[in-house]
């Protein structure tokens, strides 16, 4: 009913029904969270949205996170803030350095932890390579992303993308994980007996405990065997990154010192102590760390060519 329907009696009592109003007047925005949440303890309310209410910059930066176009193409919604939640597991995996538990108790303690989270930092520039990188591999609404294997495959790249030229592979990526999960899906048809144990098991960790760590880890290990079967022809990087001193000084001679990558300058020249030895063919596409794979950068243009690699 709306309130015109309702008799007299109840629309009285609506009309004298007595609200205590509290007015907050100079208050910083870190106060009113602490009120929030202190007038929200005890409530139904879920803990990322508890959480959303923290103060501190990790959570400015999860919230920058949720943001992200790659979660509008994930198969689930933002209700109560999801994505906020898929975001703070994945930036606990990257800040472990692999998988690790991802329940409520420990992405309540990250946040109190780090709550001095440096966003412009190598962790953070990280986290936004891996979630670029996903949105270019799913351009499209995808019913497949689920919560539980949007982690797994952020997890997934993040990993590749260290020890791997994954660069360009992103169609390769996207029909492996659409053929896996199609596998997947005609395996629930099949009788018991017939079935994969592996993919038996694999559902049973995406159905139970999936935030904890050995969950995690065992889809995660389970995931990058079946991506590395299905795409065999991905290569490793070269595993020394950092040119040596004596490559250093070679590439610097041969160049006479002079910028080549010309990003930024025109070529200007370098002294000793100020310049960058770059990859011609980028160390995370492939290049190797030689000296013909190696030009004079100044550190203009080797900034520039970096925040657009």
């Amino acid at each position: 009913m709306s309130y015109s329907n309702l008799p007299e009696d109840l629309r009285l009592g609506f009309d004298n029904y007595p609200l205590d109003v509290i007015v907050l007047s100079d208050t910083s925005e870190d106060e009113v969270r602490e009120m929030f949440l202190r007038l929200q303890n005890g409530t139904t309310l879920k803990a990322q949205e508890k959480r959303n209410a923290m103060s501190g910059k990790m959570r400015a930066f999860i919230k920058d996170l949720s943001q992200h176009p790659f979660f509008s193409r994930c198969g689930f919604t933002n209700s109560r803030f999801t994505f906020d939640l898929v975001a703070a597991q994945m930036t606990a995996i990257e800040l472990n350095g692999g998988p690790c538990h991802v329940r409520n108790s420990n992405l309540n303690a990250m946040y109190e932890e780090q709550a001095d989270f440096d966003s412009a930092g190598p962790k953070a520039r990280k986290i936004r390579r891996v979630l670029e990188y996903l949105a270019q591999v799913f351009t499209e609404k995808t019913p497949e992303l689920e919560r539980y294997s949007v982690i797994s495959l952020y997890a997934l790249v993040s990993h590749c993308m260290e020890k791997y030229v994954i660069q360009g592979r992103q169609d390769s990526l996207r029909e492996w994980f659409i053929k896996f999960e199609s596998a997947r899906a005609a395996q629930e048809q099949l009788p018991d007996e017939q079935r994969d144990s592996e993919l038996l098991a694999y559902k049973e960790r995406t159905s139970h405990s999936t935030d904890a760590q050995d969950s995690i880890q065992w889809r995660h290990d389970f995931l990058l065997r079946n991506f590395f079967e299905a795409v065999p022809d991905i290569e490793l990087k070269d595993e020394q990154r950092l040119f040596s001193h004596e490559q250093r000084l070679a590439i610097f001679r041969r160049d006479g010192g002079k910028c080549l990558l010309r990003l930024k300058c025109d070529g200007v020249k370098c002294e000793w102590d100020a310049w960058e030895a770059d990859h011609i063919v980028a160390w995370s596409q492939g290049g190797k760390t030689t000296v013909a794979n190696g030009q004079v950068a100044c550190p203009a243009c080797n900034s520039a060519k970096g925040a657009n690699s």
